[in-house]
């Protein structure tokens, strides 16, 4: 891995004192190594690449991976005196190879930011909504279907529908649906699964709740069922409400860094999508507090590991002997 990625001009020598207080905590006294995977349509937005220049600025290794682009030795991840990095954390798409780098960091004992199945929870949008509803949050009714064809045996009283890609991002390909008529006239593309869900008449924005790790930040932003809406896309205050319903989801889902659309209704508020590392827009000194978070969680993974490889046993390795061939 290390000879497929981008170095950082950060080197690890005389770095081993680095103590560097940021927004009243203490940081790793040791230089972090750290592996940012990053598809290419990422490498140029503000996350996660203000990120990797703040943990850089505080004396940390950060390499980025792209993993559209290299060709990752994997057996580099498995331990060995030497480690290559404490912690892998991904900003790709849904479908993008760069979980599976993660999955396979993850199976070599490596710490990964979120936690790599808690990624693959949100991601599959058809999963997280059933996670959602089992666990009491509220979520709107959802059908899955595997070509858009089948969408035609959702009973037309349930109209007007929403429809979105299972594995989308960034609110692209949603629709709102009025009639079975409108339905069969909508250009969808069949390349992946659908989900439709009941529309929730609202106010004609989302709310965008982010969470750093340490706190709960609010935005509206403007919802791509109604753009034509007079909207002002701007931070707002966190209710009581607002947080509790935030962190609950973080709860369910075991992500720590992560980003919920909710949207107002006559019944409350209502998630609507979960994902695990959003843009963080408007957030006050976002990429501080993101740093600060996958320094905490790389810490608090490494001493979860110890303790446990203190505790678990042995593991057993064969022993393997020649064969002797017999003689006459």
């Amino acid at each position: 891995m290390t000879s497929t990625v981008r170095r950082s001009t950060v080197t690890r020598t005389g770095l081993s004192s680095v103590r560097t207080t940021v927004l009243g905590e203490t940081l790793l006294a040791a230089p972090a190594r750290l592996c940012f995977v990053v598809e290419e349509r990422y490498e140029n937005d503000v996350m996660p690449g203000a990120v990797v220049e703040v943990l850089r600025s505080w004396g940390h290794v950060v390499d980025v991976l792209r993993p559209t682009g290299t060709v990752a030795d994997l057996w580099e991840l498995l331990s060995t005196d030497s480690v290559p990095y404490d912690a892998f954390v991904l900003k790709t798409v849904s479908g993008g190879p760069g979980l599976t780098l993660l999955d396979a960091a993850a199976a070599a004992g490596v710490t990964t930011i979120n936690d790599h199945r808690a990624i693959r929870l949100a991601r599959d949008k058809a999963v997280a909504a059933v996670r959602a509803r089992a666990a009491g949050i509220p979520f709107p009714k959802t059908w899955f279907a595997h070509k858009s064809t089948l969408l035609e045996q959702i009973p037309a009283d349930t109209y007007p529908l929403v429809v979105k890609p299972n594995d989308g991002s960034a609110l692209r390909d949603v629709y709102r649906v009025d009639s079975p008529e409108a339905l069969a006239r909508l250009d969808l593309d069949d390349s992946g699964s659908l989900l439709a869900q009941p529309y929730l008449p609202n106010p004609g924005y989302d709310v965008k709740l982010y969470n750093t790790g340490d706190e709960v930040f609010a935005t509206v932003k403007r919802s791509p069922l109604h753009p034509g809406a007079d909207v002002v896309e701007e931070q707002i205050p966190v209710t009581p409400e607002l947080r509790n319903l935030a962190r609950a989801v973080g709860r369910v889902f075991k992500l720590d860094i992560y980003g919920i659309d909710v949207v107002q209704t006559d019944n409350g508020w209502v998630v609507l999508d979960v994902n695990d590392f959003p843009s963080f827009g408007k957030v006050p000194q976002a990429a501080w507090r993101l740093a600060r978070t996958v320094l905490r969680v790389t810490r608090r993974q490494a001493a979860a590991r110890a303790a446990a490889q203190a505790s678990a046993p042995t593991v057993y390795r064969p022993v393997l002997t020649p064969v002797v061939e017999a003689t006459a």
